[in-house]
């Protein structure tokens, strides 16, 4: 978050790294497991089968971590950091830990 023109702060929203390149694994690897079967098939159709299930549960794991990946970019509230406890860090006597009155003896 560096300051851009007029001292407002720009927030750069980008998937996750870490879980972007999951993503094309899982999407390169699902994919020539599929094709491998596909080759492999002999016309009884059970490599067929296992080809497209295969399919399927690349594509749901893909789908899982493409919402994951860019989930800062789907929910706004995620956006800014909470600053709330650093703020009131090296207060002592703040609300938050002072006792309410009917609690006191």
């Amino acid at each position: 978050m560096l300051p851009g023109k007029g001292r407002v702060p720009t927030f750069n929203l980008k998937p996750h790294p870490l879980l972007t390149s999951a993503l094309v694994v899982v999407l390169l690897g699902g994919g020539l497991l599929a094709m491998s079967f596909y080759t492999k098939d002999d016309g009884s159709g059970r490599y067929s089968q296992k080809a497209e299930f295969t399919l399927v549960i690349t594509f749901v794991i893909s789908g899982c971590l493409l919402i994951v990946a860019t989930s800062k970019m789907w929910f706004p509230h995620l956006w800014r950091k909470n600053r709330t406890h650093k703020r009131h860090h090296g207060i002592k006597h703040h609300h938050a830990h002072r006792r309410h009155p009917s609690n006191r003896n």
